[in-house]
């Protein structure tokens, strides 16, 4: 009995000894993925909020307990205007505080600004300005504060060249009397000293004249409502740091001031800008950082696409911009916008000055300089994974296909949008997955008001619209209470107005309704038309995402619907839709 239980005794022993060789070793591996992983240390140490997921087209949302959100929806609620709108107005006051403070690199070694060029197309009346006051007042605050130091500085200044005047007065008098020394002395045994002395002033002149003092460059940070060439200027004689604030964006879109619009692209990249004039002195503007943040009328956007859209595009400026025509609220305020929180924009205007006073320690002092952000291992092959789709997008029939300047700047400006966030919201050094694919989110709608209001009509988009008329006019039968019209190819040949007459264009377009999902074929020649999406499955191509057919619903205003039991089950529209 006795050995049994011994027996017992070493076998539990035996097991418990097992047990904890196995927690020992999981234990071990646990460290060692811990300890020595970069990409599970690279993503612990940067940004792990909750950001909430947003449906493809609508405005996403950050994480709620960050200054950037919290602040947009204070604003936003307050002033009564739509989040997207106070984000655009935050993430602009934002860069504005970021761009002299960091500069981001892309995943292949290319460094960048974190500049951002944004613009707000929305009428008179949609509360732009009282947006903009909310976000950009801690930068006038900042501005204004940094001019009165600058004042006090012009004094010392002012002292110091005088003396400074002064000596070079006194060494232009010791100069003209040892020259006058050395003449009367020429040819006798005091020249050579005489010489020396005349030698050894100037080399003090050189010395003293580049001890000049220099007067403090003037900290105009906020120009509003001015010429391209006037703000290049600008940067040349104040600080070459700026934001370009304008609520009516007409002194940059029309006038003589398009043509120097290519000045913004220069400074856009952080490339050194030369200018050079025949009546004027000529300048140069090196390592320049501005923000463009520009605010305008639907008919001021329209005018100046009339008149000089194509060059705009041409040239590059339009493909840089992130755009936004929010939803109007006018005529559905109620006016219960509550007070905003003070501890909320305290707390943003406090990090605005910070980053601002950061950025003016930069510029004065030449030792320090920007830092460098970079993307974690993980967020680097999100990045990759990124850059391909919107490279996709832009073969043929692809998203960007009629748009591709702009395709070609997107990646970029998901990628400065992500440092901005990360930087001021001072998560680390390195920008995470989580900021990266909100940032995608956020330009994929600013892409998505680009090509709608900015990119100009597609040719299969001209041609469709007018195609959607003809068939509307000339089906053989119809259900205009469903919505739905049946014709014939061949009809639409014959009697057909306009595109709808020449083959190749009508295929097109009848191929393309079916990629939106509006069309679909019943027979050889026979198809069918539905002005709501036909079938179960979303569409290969989403109209007002993808493309804006006017003649068409856009996809977001659709809905699917199954009422179960065999009974319907399609596409709707949604109850909130109101018509374009």
């Amino acid at each position: 009995m006795r050995m049994k239980k011994v027996k017992i005794n070493i076998n539990t022993s035996i097991f418990i000894l097992l047990f904890l060789l196995k927690l020992a070793i999981i234990a071990g591996f646990l460290r060692e993925i811990i300890m020595f992983d970069d990409d599970f240390m690279a993503e612990f140490s940067s940004f792990q909020g909750n950001i909430p997921k947003s449906k493809e087209g609508e405005w996403p949302a950050f994480d709620q307990h960050s200054l950037f959100e919290t602040t947009a929806l204070e604003v936003a609620q307050h002033v009564e205007v739509v989040p997207e709108m106070a984000r655009t107005m935050a993430l602009a006051a934002m860069a504005v505080a970021c761009q002299g403070v960091v500069d981001v690199e892309f995943p292949n070694g290319n460094r960048v600004p974190t500049t951002l060029n944004l613009l707000t197309i929305a009428e008179s009346g949609e509360r732009k300005t009282a947006v903009e006051n909310w976000f950009f007042k801690s930068v006038r605050e900042f501005q204004e504060q940094k001019k009165l130091e600058t004042k006090e500085k012009m004094s010392e200044y002012q002292r110091d060249i005088h003396n400074w005047k002064n000596g070079v007065k006194l060494l232009e008098k010791e100069w003209n009397r040892t020259f006058v020394s050395e003449i009367a002395t020429r040819g006798t045994d005091e020249e050579i000293s005489s010489k020396e002395e005349r030698l050894s002033i100037e080399n003090r002149q050189i010395e003293w004249k580049d001890n000049e003092p220099t007067p403090p460059r003037n900290y105009q940070l906020l120009y509003e409502n001015v010429t391209p060439i006037a703000l290049a200027y600008g940067l040349n004689t104040n600080i070459p740091m700026a934001c370009l604030l304008s609520s009516e964006a007409g002194s940059v879109l029309e006038g003589q001031a398009i043509r120097d619009l290519h000045l913004l692209n220069s400074i856009w990249s952080g490339s050194a800008v030369d200018v050079n004039r025949r009546s004027t002195t000529s300048f140069s503007v090196i390592d320049p950082r501005l923000t463009v943040a520009l605010m305008a009328q639907p008919n001021v956007i329209d005018r100046f696409l009339e008149k000089r859209g194509e060059e705009a595009r041409e040239n590059g400026f339009l493909s840089r911009l992130m755009v936004i025509k929010p939803e109007s609220l006018i005529g559905k305020r109620e006016g219960a916008g509550r007070s905003v929180d003070v501890s909320t924009i305290n707390n943003f205007s406090l990090r605005i000055k910070e980053l601002l006073e950061e950025s003016s320690k930069i510029l004065e002092d030449k030792k320090l300089s920007r830092k460098l952000i970079k993307f974690t291992p993980t967020a680097k092959k999100r990045w990759q994974e990124i850059f391909s789709i919107i490279e996709s997008d832009m073969a043929e029939h692809g998203l960007y296909f009629n748009a591709r300047g702009h395709g070609s700047k997107l990646m970029e400006n998901i990628t400065r949008v992500a440092a901005v966030i990360n930087t001021f919201e001072d998560y680390s050094d390195n920008i995470g997955v989580d900021v990266l694919n909100y940032s995608y989110s956020l330009c994929k709608c600013y892409s998505a008001h680009y090509l709608e209001h900015l990119a100009g009509q597609p040719e299969i988009v001209t041609i469709t619209n007018e195609v959607v008329k003809e068939i509307r006019r000339l089906s053989s039968s119809s259900d205009i209470d469903a919505g739905k019209y049946f014709f014939n190819k061949s009809v639409l040949r014959q009697y057909g107005r306009g595109w709808t007459r020449h083959p190749k264009k009508l295929a097109a377009s009848i191929l393309f309704l079916q990629d939106l999902g509006h069309l679909e074929i019943l027979g050889k020649g026979k198809y069918q038309f539905s002005e709501l999406i036909l079938g179960v499955n979303e569409p290969v191509l989403k109209n007002g995402i993808h493309y804006n057919v006017e003649e068409l619903y856009h996809f977001k205003d659709q809905e699917y619907y199954d009422e179960g039991r065999g009974r319907y089950k399609g596409y709707r529209l949604k109850e909130s839709y109101t018509p374009r």
